[in-house]
């Protein structure tokens, strides 16, 4: 016959192994979660040295879009500082050959022809060429007329002043790949 005290260590024997068993569980549950915490620390530490070196990287190129920025601002200063020096050249150029008795004479033609043919070749070289697309007004004759000592005169100052904008602009571009050297 089964008597109280035995289903009372019944019961007690059914608790304790229900709590092992509830115990088991628990140690498995909290084994998965320490190895999804460690798989997930790893995948925010990547995640943060990510972000770490895209910010650099981020940083290194405002660094360099501003430092250009500047170089180009710069550049267009002294271009405009150039341009407004040589109009006012001109300008007195212009006043003073308007009294000059011999300022319509031609250049000799050969001289003349030559600064032509120079200026065309400078032309075709800065000139992209598209063979898809030919400009039919090229394939005209031009027509010739004497180039005069005061128009030479009057060509020599923007000349000079467009040398010494693309020289500012060659040495801004040196200054920039200069920086870029160094980073």
């Amino acid at each position: 016959m089964i008597t109280f005290a035995d289903i009372k260590v019944a019961w007690r024997l059914i608790a304790l192994v229900a709590l092992v068993i509830v115990i088991a569980v628990l140690c498995i549950l909290l084994a998965n979660s320490r190895s999804d915490v460690a798989t997930l620390k790893s995948d925010n530490d990547v995640l943060r040295s990510d972000n770490t070196l895209q910010g650099t990287v981020i940083a290194a190129q405002a660094f360099n879009f501003n430092r250009f920025n500047q170089v180009a601002d710069n550049a267009s200063r002294l271009n405009s500082l150039i341009d407004a020096s040589t109009d006012k050249t001109v300008i007195q150029y212009r006043e003073i050959l308007r009294r000059e008795k011999t300022c319509d004479l031609p250049v000799p033609s050969d001289v003349a022809g030559g600064l032509l043919e120079y200026t065309h070749r400078l032309r075709a070289s800065a000139m992209h060429t598209d063979s898809g697309n030919p400009d039919a007004a090229g394939n005209s004759a031009t027509t010739t007329s004497a180039l005069t000592y005061c128009q030479a005169v009057l060509w020599i100052k923007p000349l000079l002043g467009a040398i010494e904008k693309a020289n500012n602009q060659l040495a801004g571009i040196r200054e920039i790949e200069k920086t870029r050297a160094s980073q």
